[in-house]
């Protein structure tokens, strides 16, 4: 993803949607809206249905539902971006960490990863 020249209200625009795609579908526990936006073309392999299951198991009781919250950091390289929001989580008062990294891949702006750190 080239962000030479783009402020970081337009990589926003691009990637925030995406992520807001992304969490809304961990909050409905939906796997398959979860992964709509990966670039892993075997993600079936390297994050299966069972590992998606697992971790909605372990930790949505505990932390319920995601909300990004405000942007922490846009940490820029030539070819992909890394963002950092501040999550809000259902059922902690204090927020957690949401890291997404975005690359261009057939000419789309994808996910190539995501965790939350709580």
């Amino acid at each position: 993803m080239i962000t030479k020249g783009l402020s970081d209200e337009e990589i926003l625009d691009i990637v925030r949607p995406l992520a807001e795609h992304t969490e809304n579908a961990w909050n409905e526990k939906n796997y398959r809206d979860h992964i709509r936006y990966f670039i892993d073309e075997n993600l079936s392999e390297h994050f299966p249905e069972e590992e998606f299951n697992r971790q909605i198991e372990e930790n949505y009781d505990v932390y319920g539902k995601h909300t990004i919250a405000n942007l922490v950091a846009i940490h820029r390289n030539p070819d992909h971006v890394i963002v950092l929001w501040k999550v809000d989580l259902e059922k902690r008062e204090e927020p957690g960490l949401l890291i997404y990294g975005f690359r261009e891949h057939d000419g789309r702006v994808l996910i190539e990863g995501c965790s939350y750190h709580a």
